[in-house]
């Protein structure tokens, strides 16, 4: 096995070739998303990423002296739960190893370059998981400075003179990746998905929430730390059948929003969707009429919680969660506020055309007068009920309805949900009389609400960072904050 035999040449290693651990951390507009503690001894690296405090990638790479791959083992685990079956992966003779979430092959490919000696070089990047290869280009600016490029991502590195990174960044992610010796693991502990966070600024308990028709909601409420009662938020999620989390780590943006919030004083439900998870019921036949009645539900549930102030409930919907929050609440005047993330402000059909175009237009195994058949042909596929029923309901006849204040926040590279979708729904709202309605649009952020200026299903996973974009967090907790009256001792 790999393992073995990597672990045996590390103790083999007399004290000399050892270097000391080193960490680089991954910032996201100035927030620590991740740590890559990576450590070699003579040909043998062994790298330990996590992400977002939840994602752990272990892997132990066997180096050639040219600095290409040899072979490597991973182990993939998501915080709180058992290790992954091992990964292990052998490489050709020409090949670094490449990870988007493991910065340490940045440096590899740097060192990689520094042996071919050219100005330019374009290098075969092998993937730790699976039988694929990436073009990594490298490019020296002077003697400590260059740029590595790959997936449409131009990374600007700074080394010392021996090769070995200090800093990159990503400028239009707003990403900064920086060396640390000495930054401990205990530094960035782990934290499973649905559990109270390391630093216990808040309480989080597991629900169940059993629905008039019979199956059971499970789900997470957190609870802040001050003193109750607390303004309450239902974070809904979107149109694919969905955890409580909108997401498995590294990616989760539920968790993400419930978290900033709780921080804020505002207790938070998020809960997987009806037959998702642990949650019961039949997801197969449901419509997005049954999930705003589970929402209803979830409403009904707060109010008679205690701790809980029933006059202070708030909707936060992500894509047709920002459908449905507006659903929810035009046909329920106590509900306080509501905000919508990426959420329709045009019909159903205009949005599968919108989504099926922006992937075919780019997509270029698609002749340019072949592409409007091709729109066509996916937008006669087979729909589920869900679809639709989503695709039937007319968003504008709910906006006319909301009364409440309402936060309107969409990513300006959403390819899934057209952006003007956000002064629709506001204007809709406010032209039936409801002066309290507000728009951010932020530059960068696509559908899956990460800075990414692409925008497509087919790139986010090679993102460099996984937390919900700090912009839509920092806004959303300061306008809910204030609109649910928030003691400012408690956030």
């Amino acid at each position: 096995m790999i393992g073995t035999c990597v672990l045996a040449v590390m103790l083999a290693l007399p004290p000399s070739h050892e270097a000391p651990p080193t960490a680089f951390l991954t910032y996201e507009s100035g927030v620590l998303v991740g740590v890559d503690w990576a450590e070699r001894h003579g040909s043998s690296l062994h790298t330990r990423s996590v992400l977002t405090q939840s994602h752990v990638i272990d892997a132990r790479i066997e180096l050639r002296d040219d600095e290409t791959a040899v072979r490597s083992m991973v182990v993939l685990t998501a915080a709180g739960s058992a290790p992954g079956k091992p990964i292990e992966r052998s490489f050709g003779g020409d090949a670094i190893y490449w990870s988007d979430m493991t910065p340490s092959s940045i440096e590899q490919a740097v060192l990689r370059a520094r042996v071919l000696d050219h100005a330019s070089v374009r290098l075969a990047g092998a993937s730790l998981f699976r039988d694929s290869r990436s073009d990594v280009e490298v490019t020296r600016v002077d003697s400590t400075d260059w740029i590595v490029s790959c997936h449409r991502k131009r990374y600007e590195v700074l080394t010392d003179r021996l090769g070995r990174m200090l800093s990159a960044t990503l400028p239009e992610f707003g990403v900064t990746i920086e060396r640390r010796e000495g930054f401990g693991a205990e530094r960035y502990p782990l934290w499973p998905p649905n559990s109270s966070p390391p630093d216990g600024g808040y309480g989080a308990s597991d629900v169940s929430i059993r629905a008039p028709q019979g199956h059971v909601l499970a789900g997470t409420l957190t609870i802040p730390s001050a003193r109750g009662p607390f303004p309450a938020a239902v974070l809904i999620t979107g149109l694919s059948p969905n955890n409580r989390n909108e997401g498995q780590p590294p990616w989760m943006p539920l968790r993400d929003i419930a978290d900033a919030l709780t921080r804020a004083g505002v207790a938070v439900l998020r809960v997987d969707d009806r037959g998702v998870g642990e949650s019961t019921g039949d997801r197969a036949s449901s419509t997005t009429f049954d999930e705003a009645d589970d929402v209803r539900t979830e409403v009904a549930w707060l109010r008679a919680r205690p701790g809980i102030d029933r006059r202070r409930i708030a909707l936060v919907g992500y894509s047709e969660g920002g459908l449905i929050a507006p659903m929810v609440a035009a046909g329920d005047s106590t509900i306080d506020a509501i905000v919508t993330l990426a959420g329709p402000g045009v019909s159903g059909p205009e949005v599968a055309r919108y989504q099926i175009e922006a992937a075919v237009v780019r997509d270029t195994s698609i002749a340019p007068s072949g592409r409007e058949a091709e729109i066509r042909r996916q937008l006669a596929d087979t729909l589920t009920a869900r679809e639709r029923s989503y695709l039937a309901i007319d968003p504008m006849q709910y906006a006319r309805r909301v009364r409440c204040p309402a936060l309107i926040l969409h990513g300006a590279t959403d390819l899934h949900v057209p952006a003007r979708s956000a002064e629709r729904l506001a204007w809709a709202m406010r032209a039936a009389g409801n002066r309290n309605v507000t728009v951010r649009i932020f530059p960068g952020v696509s559908h899956s609400l990460l800075y990414d200026p692409i925008g497509l299903n087919s790139e986010w996973v090679y993102l460099p960072a996984f937390l919900t974009a700090p912009g839509i967090l920092e806004t959303m907790s300061a306008w809910l904050a204030a609109r649910l009256n928030v003691p400012r001792a408690a956030h």
